[in-house]
């Protein structure tokens, strides 16, 4: 079960970039005139390959890369957000420090729990090439959704903590400010 839902989140962290991706697809457009797959077939791959090391590359650098987005869109802001947006959310000094310290410790845990992503998804890429059984594949595979799940339980988890840290108010002007084109009203400052 957890397995259909770390590939759900996968998928929909995937689709959240679509539109990146086509831009990227789209400058592979030279290669219609070559021999060979079909140009689209070519571009398709060429866009997930580059969309697999966006996340690579944003897994290495202890980012969200979309893993949080079920909370963000949901009414749990990101610390990195909240600090991107602190003048327009007029969060105290003591709110900022404590989204500092949560942001922080998110993103040492998360660059941590990524490296053991990283090098699983490595392995699991060594053990095809070496022809490992396919009972040793599907642990490994396991393995890999159990990490990917640990480490989006990480950013998960200091959305979690950031609404905690937020007013009502701060929290509305978030959901405005991040989700509806910023038609917001400054909201009052209190609470941590």
């Amino acid at each position: 079960m957890w397995c259909r839902r770390v590939r759900t989140s996968i998928v929909l962290t995937a689709l959240a970039f679509a539109p990146q991706l086509r831009a990227q697809a789209a400058a592979h457009q030279q290669l219609h005139s070559l021999p060979g797959p079909a140009p689209e077939a070519v571009s398709t791959e060429a866009a997930h390959h580059a969309f697999l090391e966006q996340e690579r590359a944003a897994i290495s650098r202890g980012e969200g890369f979309g893993m949080a987005l079920v909370a963000d869109h949901n009414g749990y802001p990101g610390p990195k957000h909240v600090l991107e947006m602190k003048d327009k959310l007029q969060i105290t000094p003591q709110q900022q420090s404590a989204v500092e310290k949560l942001f922080v410790q998110m993103k040492q845990q998360a660059i941590a729990k990524g490296k053991e992503v990283l090098g699983a998804e490595a392995l699991l890429e060594q053990m095809f090439a070496s022809g490992n059984t396919e009972a040793e594949l599907r642990a490994q595979t396991e393995r890999v959704g159990v990490l990917r799940a640990e480490l989006r339980w990480v950013h998960l988890s200091a959305h979690l903590e950031a609404r905690k840290l937020l007013t009502p108010e701060q929290l509305a002007a978030y959901q405005r400010l991040r989700h509806h084109g910023g038609l917001a009203t400054a909201p009052s400052s209190g609470g941590l």
